[in-house]
């Protein structure tokens, strides 16, 4: 009777082992079963409840292990393909955007040309009011509200309100001389403030949402200012934020291929050394 009571506590460890190695084996096969099916996520959530879960059944572990490695090979060429389909994409776009700009350097100290829409820029000095915008080589965006009248404004800003009602404001840019710049010729003044694209990207978007809507632009901060943006202003600034943003997403694009390029050659060594490993047991 002695001899039954200790063999029954044994005789229950290995009919659950035996279940335990069992559920591990069918939990692979769902994980398997998945990535045939190419739902690489769930699988990996599969593969790894199997370690988390039968923690003791290594042999069904090292199967899953190289399993994982499978799933990251595919599910990394799935994304670099994508990756590189979008990348073209986005580039083939930006050169053809490109044709409707010159790339204009002013002044032989300055490193970097810009990239300014075709006709909408005044050439020589300011003689009139209007919205300039430009795209750096590197791809950052910077509009400008240019004053040119008789009595000072002192502006800070403007505030864009489109045909409809919607309106958008810029940030405040306090006069420093620089991206706040004033200056006199002749009997005129004027008055020239930058913004970069965070500074002004609310009145950029509104108007690029819809170049075929009449927007009025007030100058704020001073003396009061209106001017009527016209047609070829309000697609030189739509075309301008869409060749920002087109640099912005290729260079995210870029650096998501030669992160997808590192990890893809990170499986593919991992893989091979688990076969390795696997083949030195056998």
């Amino acid at each position: 009777m002695k001899n039954k009571l200790i063999l029954l506590p044994l005789l229950l460890l290995i009919v659950a082992c035996g279940n335990n190695e069992k559920l591990a084996q069918e939990m692979y096969n769902q994980a398997e079963l998945l990535y045939n099916q190419g739902d690489y996520i769930a699988a990996t959530q599969w593969v790894d409840s199997i370690s988390a879960t039968y923690p003791q059944e290594v042999d069904v572990i090292r199967q899953a292990m190289l399993l994982q490695c499978h799933i990251n090979q595919k599910r990394y060429e799935r994304e670099l393909i994508e990756v590189d389909s979008l990348y073209n994409a986005a580039t083939a776009e930006l050169a053809s955007l490109k044709g409707r700009f010159e790339l204009v350097r002013e002044g032989k100290e300055q490193t970097l040309a810009n990239y300014v829409y075709k006709g909408n820029r005044s050439k020589g000095e300011v003689r009139r009011s209007e919205l300039r915008v430009q795209v750096t080589e590197k791809g950052d965006l910077q509009l400008t509200s240019v004053y040119y009248g008789t009595s000072k404004l002192n502006h800070t800003g403007i505030s864009v309100q489109q045909a409809g009602g919607n309106v958008a404001n810029s940030a405040t840019i306090a006069y420093d001389g620089g991206k706040n710049y004033r200056y006199k010729t002749g009997n005129y003044v004027v008055e020239m403030v930058t913004y970069n694209l965070a500074q002004c990207k609310d009145v950029v978007e509104l108007i690029a949402s819809d170049t075929q809507a009449k927007c009025n632009v007030k100058y704020i901060g001073g003396k009061s200012f209106n001017l009527s943006l016209d047609k070829l202003s309000r697609e030189a600034i739509a075309n301008s934020y869409r060749m920002a943003q087109l640099f912005v997403m290729t260079d995210s694009l870029q650096s998501r291929r030669e992160y997808g390029i590192i990890q893809l050659e990170l499986a593919d060594r991992q893989l091979m050394k688990l076969q390795d490993k696997a083949a030195e047991t056998k």
